[in-house]
């Protein structure tokens, strides 16, 4: 009898974050923005350093986190960061809720719609990191808008719009910071 309210009690709790997955889902497709209201002008790209494991060496990065307009929720971070003698490498942080086996897709404007899959998730979201070749780093560098693609959990394909404008100026700034 116990075992089976905990699997009615466990059925419920799925079924209820499910509901909450697909909710989420839905208003990251039509909300999503700059987590911070910024100036028209302003560089959504934000350049990050830390000290690295020896203390010495600095360890740079340029990011840009969205959130969900109404609740303020993070919907997607795209980072990029320097690899140590293989040139660039990108890594999203996406939101809950999404088909995993369909991994996650990006597109400079209306290029080429590359797919990557999605590595491991957290109590945070779902991740996929990517090697960004210099020809799509300097692609971003000219480009308006990389797409990123996802399916929610029901399949339902989602775009999320992130602005270029100001990357290429981050990127210069990541680089000069050795």
């Amino acid at each position: 009898m116990i075992c089976n309210a905990a699997k009615k009690v466990s059925s419920l709790a799925l079924a209820a974050g499910a509901t909450v997955l697909f909710a989420i889902g839905t208003a990251m497709a039509e909300d999503a923005k700059p987590a911070e209201t910024k100036p028209a002008d302003a560089n959504p790209w934000v350049v990050n350093c830390s000290s690295g494991s020896s203390g010495t060496d600095l360890q740079c990065q340029v990011s840009q986190n969205l959130t969900e307009a109404k609740t303020g929720q993070r919907v997607l971070t795209v980072t990029v960061r320097q690899q140590t003698g293989t040139g660039f490498a990108m890594l999203l942080a996406l939101p809950h809720g999404l088909f995993l086996p369909s991994g996650a897709s990006y597109q400079i404007d209306g290029g080429k719609k590359l797919t990557v899959a999605i590595q491991t998730s957290d109590q945070n979201g779902a991740y996929a990191a990517v090697p960004l070749a210099p020809e799509l780093v300097k692609a971003m560098r000219i480009g308006a808008t990389l797409n990123i693609g996802m399916e929610t959990v029901t399949r339902k394909p989602v775009t999320i719009p992130v602005s270029l404008k100001g990357f290429g100026n981050a990127i210069d700034k990541l680089e000069a910071t050795k």
